[in-house]
């Protein structure tokens, strides 16, 4: 009887204990019914992947640059503001990449309405040029994923070296 009864005792407790947790240890920062944007874990997540490509190709790495990230998104939201992809402007960014970075060579891939980064991903390895671009001899990239008024993505990835 008094087994059960310490036994009953230690479970009571433990499920006090366990349901007596702090709510307030990682307070949300997301208002009810918003959409937190995502698109910095979509552009690491293109960036994971195009790295992982050109590894598996014996290819170096490319390496995230700031000059790039801010040229990328300024395409993205001027590629929104037409309502088509591009490649608009090309010399203008890669003059840009030459003063600021020292660049000697660009590549642009550019997409639209693709969910996800697997799925831009694979689309641009599906291309001929777009996988070449991936392929290419670059050491930097940029990247931006934005999303349109109808909540749809557009993509911009620079490579230089």
């Amino acid at each position: 009887m008094k087994t059960s009864l310490i036994k009953c005792c230690a479970f009571i407790l433990l499920c006090t204990v366990l349901s007596c947790t702090k709510d307030d240890d990682n307070p949300s920062t997301e208002t009810p019914g918003t959409e937190t944007p995502n698109e910095i874990s979509i552009t690491d997540e293109i960036l994971k992947l195009v790295n992982e490509y050109r590894q598996n190709k014996g290819l170096a790495a490319l390496t995230k640059n700031t000059t790039a990230e801010q040229l990328a998104a300024d395409h993205t939201r001027y590629m929104i503001s037409k309502g088509v992809i591009n490649h608009d402007n090309f010399d203008a960014k890669f003059k840009t990449l030459q003063e600021k970075e020292n660049a000697t060579g660009m590549a642009e891939n550019v997409a639209n309405f693709y969910p996800d980064a697997q799925s831009v991903v694979t689309g641009w390895i599906n291309s001929d040029g777009h996988r070449k671009n991936i392929e290419g001899n670059y050491t930097h990239t940029g990247i931006a994923a934005i999303k349109d008024e109808s909540g749809r993505y557009y993509y911009t990835q620079i490579f230089y070296r």
